[in-house]
């Protein structure tokens, strides 16, 4: 009996399932959200660092965890180091939704922004109006003098040069020979320290032409 039901209730649904057609590009690149749907995000990222903005094993120089790392095609085992690194960024209330472009363009209107070098257009025409879009804003109507769309605070201690150990096989990114510094780089708030810099945006963005 229970199978027989489990059928029952399953059956519309496979069926169902099966008459849906996969749509090709074109027909994709045409579907907008339902009217007054958007998304609402709010994100953290911290990176080695605690909630009260503290470094969490960055503060002793030589070797410790907070680094990171870049190794450049045919520059293998040479790594670029940023030593003593860590930050936060934060950002509050974005919202996300659907949007269609103006049907008409402004007096400021210019082609060629929507060529590629070549001279081809990357769009239509090389007309975005009336395209379907992604609109990104904060919310309107903050308080005067309230600064809290986007949170960033970054501190590089040391930038250097590091090369792969291959008589110990220690990767560059594991190695802390270099005694110097060419950067130090902090993008902060001087209200306290380790303050992330707060910022504020006013207007919306558009994103189209995928």
């Amino acid at each position: 009996m229970k199978g027989l039901l489990l059928a029952l209730l399953l059956g519309p649904l496979i069926a169902q399932a099966d008459s849906l057609t996969p749509l090709n590009d074109d027909e994709m690149a045409h579907i907008a959200g339902q009217a007054g749907q958007g998304v609402q995000l709010t994100l953290m990222l911290r990176n080695n660092m605690d909630a009260s903005g503290n470094p969490i094993g960055c503060t002793t120089g030589g070797l410790n965890p907070c680094r990171m790392g870049f190794e450049f095609s045919a520059r293998d085992g040479i790594w670029l180091m940023l030593k003593d690194y860590y930050g936060e960024l934060q950002i509050n209330d974005l919202r996300i939704d659907n949007a269609t472009l103006p049907g008409s363009n402004t007096s400021h209107f210019d082609a060629s922004r929507f060529q590629s070098v070549e001279g081809n257009c990357l769009i239509t025409g090389c007309n975005p109006a009336g395209l379907l879009s992604l609109r990104t804003y904060y919310p309107f109507h903050k308080e005067t003098g309230v600064y809290n769309d986007l949170n960033l605070f970054t501190n590089v201690g040391r930038v250097a040069l590091e090369y792969d150990d291959t008589v110990n096989n220690i990767p560059g990114y594991m190695q802390d020979a270099a005694t110097g510094s060419v950067l130090g780089f902090r993008a902060t708030d001087s209200q306290a320290l380790n303050a992330p810099a707060n910022m504020r945006f006013e207007g919306e963005a558009y994103v189209f032409g995928f």
